[in-house]
Formats: C-alpha cells, sequence, structure tokens
C-alpha cells in the first residue's frame, strides 16, 4: 500500500540520495491502541528483477521471523505496471488461516498523509492560510500549560512542530482497554492538553498524533462537512481508491478480506486481537481502511 500524498505542508529542502527504494509493509500487526500503524522498510534495488523481487519476499519473511511480526503483507508494482503479491506468517493466530493476498487492513498513521494533502487542497482553494495560527479556525480551543493556539500556525500542525503533546502518552497503549473505548475529537484534544508543552512552537519537531487530530477539525470547521465525506469526495474517490474506504459511525470490522491485528502492552506481553477496533480511535489519524 502506497499513498504518493505528502505527510506535511513541509518547506522544500534539498533531496538525500537513495540507495534503492524502500517499500513501505504494512503488517498484520498494524494497529496499536489509538489505531497507530506498525510498518517495516524493505531496501531493495531494480524492481524488475528477478533477485529484487526474491529479496521482497524474504524480507516480508524477515518481518515475521526476525522482527516478531504476525504477519506481512507487500504489494509491490513493477516499471511494466504489473503488481505482485506477497504475504508471509499467518492472518488468524487462533485458526492459523493464512494471509489473504491484497488483504485490507486499518491505514493507521498513513491516513495522515490523506488529511494533510486535504488541508493543502484547501489552503489552494485559499480557505485555509498554512501561516495562520490555528486560533483563526478553532478559536479558544487550543489552550494549556505553555500552549498558545494563537502562535502554533497550520503549518506547525502539518509539519509536526507545534511542540503540542501527544494524547497518546496520556492514554497509554494498552491494546485490552482502548480496543473497546469510544473517544471523540475533543476527548483526545483534553487529554493532550493537560500535559504542558513539549517545546516552543517551531523550534523542533517530534511527532505528536494531536496534531492531525487538530488538522482534522480544522478541515471540519472550515468546510462545514464530516472529515469522513471530505476525505472520500476529495482522496478516495477522485484517485479511484475502490478498496479504500472509511469506517461508517459504529462499523468496528473490516469488510473485505483481511488478517487479522494485534498488539501488546509491552514487548513480549500477550497479544490482543484489535481488529475490531472502535472506529473513533485515532480519529482523523488512523481509522481508514485500504488494502
Amino acid at each position: 500500500m502506497s499513498f504518493g500524498l505528502p505527510t506535511a505542508a513541509s518547506v522544500p529542502s534539498k533531496p538525500r540520495k537513495r540507495r534503492g527504494r524502500v517499500l513501505s509493509v504494512v503488517a498484520a500487526l498494524a494497529v496499536l491502541g489509538g489505531g497507530l500503524a506498525v510498518t517495516g522498510s524493505l531496501a531493495y534495488g531494480a524492481p524488475d528483477h528477478a533477485g529484487h523481487r526474491d529479496a521482497v519476499r524474504e524480507g516480508a519473511k524477515d518481518l515475521v521471523r526476525e522482527d516478531g511480526f504476525p504477519a506481512a503483507l507487500v504489494a509491490d508494482q513493477g516499471r511494466d505496471g504489473r503488481v505482485r503479491d506477497y504475504t508471509a506468517g499467518t492472518g488468524d493466530l487462533e485458526t492459523g488461516a493464512s494471509v489473504p493476498v491484497n488483504g485490507q487492513v486499518r491505514a493507521g498513521s498513513n491516513t495522515k498523509a490523506l488529511t494533510a494533502a486535504v488541508v493543502l487542497q484547501l489552503v489552494g482553494e485559499g480557505k485555509v492560510k498554512l501561516d495562520e495560527p490555528i486560533e483563526t479556525y478553532l478559536p479558544g480551543l487550543v489552550r494549556g500549560d505553555g500552549i498558545d493556539g494563537g502562535r502554533i500556525t497550520v503549518r506547525n500542525l502539518l509539519q509536526h512542530t507545534s511542540g503540542l503533546p501527544d494524547y497518546v502518552q496520556t492514554l497509554g497503549l494498552d491494546p485490552f482497554e482502548v480496543r473497546d473505548t469510544y473517544y471523540n475529537p475533543r476527548d483526545l484534544i483534553d487529554l493532550a492538553l493537560s500535559q504542558k508543552a513539549a517545546f516552543e512552537p517551531g523550534a523542533k519537531w517530534q511527532y505528536s498524533n494531536t496534531n492531525y487530530v487538530l488538522a482534522g477539525l480544522l478541515v471540519e470547521k472550515v468546510t462545514g462537512r464530516p472529515f469522513s465525506e471530505e476525505i472520500t469526495d476529495r482522496i478516495i474517490r477522485p484517485l479511484g481508491l475502490k478498496d479504500t474506504y472509511w469506517p461508517g459511525v459504529g462499523e468496528r470490522g473490516i469488510r473485505g478480506a483481511h488478517p487479522k491485528g494485534y498488539a501488546a502492552a509491552t514487548p513480549g506481553a500477550p497479544l490482543a486481537d484489535i481488529t475490531r477496533l472502535d472506529p473513533s480511535q485515532a480519529w482523523a489519524a488512523g481509522q481508514l481502511v485500504t488494502t
């Protein structure tokens, strides 16, 4: 699965040299706590070479053998346009079922790429300004210890340079607890704002899911429409992502063939089946389902 969309409205920088290509693999252990994706990376060379295909296949197996993933799914598109699918591991630890080829998984934090794309579309339409404070669009919402929405810009949110604490740190990551818990966006924002600011806006970079919950709220405020509808109408349908969808209210499962998703509170702890995750969790950061 791959989206050629920006994860942040970043200032252009000098490109780094890459050795080969990098394929992002979403494994069956694909959702943690609030819906964060756990991914591995496979580095490889020429995409149409037989040795390359063997390297991708073995890389998927290594995610299971060496990194502890229950399963891995890989879709590799070559220069000829042909897509080759690879699977490794077990799709259901209870039944031993195999991993379905092209199975659906929760996109996790890859959803942030789509969120950023929608915000940037609104910027292009003149409805949002990147360097405008979030206070302009969500007045009175972003307030806390060392936190002032009048000093945090939309660009800061998209770039993870806002200094906003991550609500995940307050929630904890015990999958047995969060998998059956409902969180609306304001719940998550309140959890984050109960903590002190991590740093001054723009001073440094630090990943925070809170940024993208606010970005989702921004989209809703500016458009007057549900975030799910904006994602669907602006990204999913125009790009023809027929196997990608935003779950409906109360829709906990995954519609198509899929491996089960597992998570552990700590390394070595028992795995929890979190396939049937409440879609409210990681609201603007990780409930999309895709192949």
